[in-house]
């Protein structure tokens, strides 16, 4: 089933249960009781969760990038809530989880694109970019946006992001077809 959630928007494809299973994941990994999207993010963004402690939205979809960044930021600055918009692979074939992140601001919104799931050893997890940008904490109590990368070099970046797919690799069965 298609959603048009804006006039003279493309079809946006309706959330599957991949989607949904992946959304729930995140909201474990930040400890967070959820309920289903509300408002103007049930509007936009059909599907979606609201992490309850960290006030938090998150969508999940198999469409790239730009499909959502427009729903996502009018979410985003209307509701005065991060939006988290996770990509996984449309073939269900890896793990390969990218993160659009739409962070308002008093005053304006900060777009972070295509990050990657990354999880130290002690646990932690983090969203960390594919290139240069500050990290993104993924706590109890919210996002926290850091200067400082939670890896030391490129081999610790590695071992982090193959630490967070095999944590998420775990943590499904039957692969993203569920």
């Amino acid at each position: 089933m298609l959603h048009t959630v804006l006039k003279g928007s493309v079809p946006l494809p309706a959330v599957t249960r991949a989607d949904r299973k992946i959304m729930h994941h995140v909201a474990t990994l930040m400890h967070s009781s959820t309920s289903s999207g509300h408002g103007l993010a049930a509007t936009l963004l059909p599907g979606n969760l609201f992490l309850k402690t960290q006030a938090v939205i998150v969508h999940a979809t198999a469409s790239q990038s730009p499909l959502f960044l427009g729903e996502a930021e009018v979410v985003a600055i209307a509701m005065g809530f991060p939006v988290l918009l996770l990509r996984r692979s449309a073939d269900g074939s890896a793990p390969n989880l990218t993160v659009d992140v739409a962070l308002p601001g008093p005053t304006d919104l900060s777009w972070f694109l295509d990050y990657r799931l990354f999880r130290t050893l002690a646990g932690d997890s983090w969203l960390v970019p594919s290139g240069s940008g500050p990290s993104i904490h993924l706590m109890r109590h919210g996002l926290f946006l850091s200067e400082h990368a939670p890896y030391s070099d490129h081999w610790d970046y590695d071992a982090g992001l193959d630490r967070a797919s095999a944590y998420l690799a775990s943590h499904r069965i039957g692969g993203w077809s569920w």
